[in-house]
């Protein structure tokens, strides 16, 4: 007789998925990994954009599937973001205390969760991002005969990110708003982690920051895309240079700025023959657009199919100064053999080391220099795509870290 798998009840602020953006992707491998353990129900709480084809992905992995309405924001949110003057508005939102990704209806997503399902028949719920907690009231309120093991992924201190962001904001207001936003997810963590009774971070300073707050905190990093098919190097003219990443999310529009203003006019600078600089990913803001109508500068917006641009592309930046975590895309680079140049924090997180794998600068001349170094010289570039290449196949497999979570996993169950 076959005994029947556990059920797992799988909460997404998006259609996890193989492909599109990094929450998205870090989703789609947990969904993957648990979908060969657990009869898996997922509930998405539309709170980000999903990639267009992300659907198929998703419902070939578990039973049943649903995108909940999305929540209407908190009534005491929306008076805060309706007040006129800048500094009223921020001291209110220090006072609402949560975060503004946390600001939906948590009362309302919850009704809609218990009219699709029956939340005392699963045997985990496990949860992706932390402003999704408060999702799991349900099962922390009742009274349950057996209650389900709650896990939770944080993916990165979100505070700690904030407080990133706050340190290069361009006025005292918006960094005063992200450090409001760092304080409300610190404060967030200190009342809902301890509930879980596992929880995941993508590195090691992630976990060394959160583990204050959980009762257990374990890492399992972002691993390597499937699907790249690594190319060959060889020269283009003009010579590219691809960004990719969501340009609404504050850290890459920041970097992408900081890329186009500081470090692509010396590097323009040093080369005569053409270069050609792609900033792809959805949502620039107009300001981000307007630095693309430059010469030899396209910023795409959102596109179908990346794989168009790491094709063209001699060479893959990351430049990022803020935020926390680990960067998917400079794995999905690695995985599309080009050489990668990048900043520190962009390479937080990961194994891949410098001057072997990849070149890291955090000035922005320095950063000029690495790149143009990529591109003038042939064997310096195969050398780090190679390297990176192999580091990714002995670190960041997904099947490896798929069998490793489910170990971790496992010990909560029994």
């Amino acid at each position: 007789m076959t005994t029947p798998r556990r059920r797992l009840l799988f909460l997404a602020p998006v259609v996890p998925s193989d492909r599109g953006n990094g929450l998205a992707m870090r989703a789609g491998f947990f969904l993957d990994a648990y979908s060969r353990l657990f009869d898996v129900d997922l509930a998405v709480l539309p709170l980000m954009e999903s990639f267009a084809n992300a659907t198929a992905f998703a419902r070939a992995r578990v039973k049943h599937m649903t995108v909940l309405p999305r929540p209407h924001t908190d009534t005491h949110f929306s008076l805060v973001m309706a007040m006129s003057d800048p500094a009223a508005r921020l001291a209110a939102f220090r006072r609402y205390g949560r975060p503004s990704l946390a600001s939906f209806s948590a009362d309302a997503a919850q009704r809609a969760l218990a009219q699709w399902t029956t939340i005392d028949a699963y045997d985990i719920v496990h949860v992706a991002r932390l402003y999704l907690a408060r999702l799991t009231d349900a099962w922390t309120t009742s009274e349950f005969s057996r209650r389900p093991r709650l896990v939770i992924d944080c993916d990165e201190d979100d505070a700690r990110a904030y407080r990133t962001i706050a340190a290069l904001a361009a006025d005292r207001h918006s960094a005063g708003w992200a450090v409001a936003e760092a304080d409300a997810f610190a404060t967030l963590a200190r009342e809902l982690l301890p509930r879980f009774d596992l929880a995941f971070a993508a590195g090691a300073a992630d976990k060394i920051s959160l583990s204050p707050t959980a009762r257990r905190m374990e890492v399992i990093p972002n691993v390597a895309p499937r699907g790249a098919r690594p190319k060959y190097i060889k020269r283009h003219r003009p010579r590219t240079i691809l960004f990719v990443g969501t340009m609404g999310y504050a850290p890459n529009e920041h970097g992408a700025r900081w890329l186009v203003t500081r470090v692509w006019p010396q590097l323009r600078r040093a080369f005569r023959s053409p270069l050609r600089l792609l900033i792809v990913g959805r949502n620039p803001s107009p300001s981000l657009r307007r630095l693309g109508r430059q010469r030899d500068i396209v910023v795409t917006g959102a596109v179908h199919d990346v794989s168009v641009y790491y094709r063209q592309a001699d060479l893959a930046v990351i430049p990022i100064r803020a935020g926390a975590g680990s960067r998917i895309k400079l794995l999905e680079a690695a995985a599309w053999r080009l050489p990668i140049v990048s900043t520190r924090l962009g390479a937080e997180g990961l194994t891949l080391r410098s001057p072997c794998e990849l070149l890291i600068a955090d000035d922005a001349g320095e950063f000029a220099s690495a790149c143009a170094a990529v591109l003038r010289h042939r064997s310096l570039a195969e050398g780090l795509a190679d390297r990176a290449r192999l580091r990714l196949a002995r670190d960041y497999d997904a099947g490896r870290w798929a069998h490793i979570l489910a170990n971790q996993v496992a010990t909560i169950c029994s």
